[in-house]
């Protein structure tokens, strides 16, 4: 049998992944402790958040923990450290999907050409809807999807990770 891995391109070095241009820096953000959360959200986010509400992709991360949106009963949440022990524990199931999720940051003037390029969405919209989704098709790929300061951040699945990498270097290579 012929060896197909040939066909396919490296998996980057995400220690030392980066894409700079002119007005545009896309890098591997800082790893962080991603669960998985179902179930009762309001419950979850009062002990874990301090109440803070869930963010879609029109939402700012504000600090370093914050919890993405991604259906009515489901979340994922981000931050440093030993968030939350995986389990069901009164109404809420957490899995530690840590090792499982890439984030890459997409700032700099030119990035919101990068993000309208990745998807049928309005980007440059400034208000948060309280029920929109942070997931959503990117690039061919579900990516959850978030503002930072500066631009956006993008957490994809790591099996998909390489994939919206070389997208993210094919739709930059012209900027």
């Amino acid at each position: 049998m012929p060896d197909r891995g040939k066909f396919w391109p490296a998996v980057p070095d995400w220690s030392a992944a980066s894409i700079r241009k002119p007005g545009l820096e896309i890098a591997v953000a800082p790893a962080a402790t991603i669960s998985l959360v179902s179930g009762d959200l309001a419950k979850f986010l009062a002990q874990h958040h301090g109440d803070t509400a869930s963010i879609g992709p029109r939402g700012m991360i504000a600090g370093d923990r914050y919890a993405l949106r991604l259906a009515p009963d489901r979340l994922l949440s981000v931050g440093p450290g030993a968030q939350v022990a995986s389990g069901w524990s009164d109404g809420v199931a957490t899995t530690d999907v840590s090792d499982g999720y890439l984030l890459f940051d997409v700032t700099g003037p030119t990035a919101s050409d990068v993000m309208a390029m990745g998807a049928e969405y309005d980007f440059a919209s400034r208000p948060a809807l309280a029920t929109e989704s942070a997931a959503m098709l990117f690039a061919g790929l579900k990516v959850s999807i978030a503002r930072i300061a500066g631009g956006w951040r993008l957490h994809v699945e790591r099996p998909y990770a390489a994939a919206l990498w070389h997208w993210l270097e094919h739709a930059t290579q012209d900027q």
